[in-house]
């Protein structure tokens, strides 16, 4: 189950998101899953995906169009960690 976290002077709200339910399984497809509802939300600039995993990456180049917002890939740790733009690359 997914939750919208909200806070507003100290405190926190959790507000249940059925659009973001879902059967899988595998972390790496539900992304894709937060990615489009986030980009479809009115205040939304850009979305942005911190994952250290690898497999993440071939997943955002193939939904790169549909967001239809920037897309940054925000990966690695330490003084490697890098943010990638996804639909530069794609192209």
């Amino acid at each position: 189950m997914c939750e919208l976290l909200t806070g507003n002077q100290g405190s926190i709200n959790s507000i249940p998101v059925p659009d973001l339910y879902s059967s899988h399984e595998e972390a790496d497809s539900r992304i894709i899953l937060h990615c489009m509802y986030a980009s479809q939300q009115p205040t939304t600039e850009r979305v942005i995906v911190r994952s250290p995993d690898s497999d993440v990456f071939p997943l955002l180049l193939s939904f790169s169009d549909a967001t239809g917002k920037p897309l940054i890939f925000d990966t690695g740790s330490g003084n490697k960690r890098r943010q990638l733009n996804i639909p530069d690359l794609a192209a």
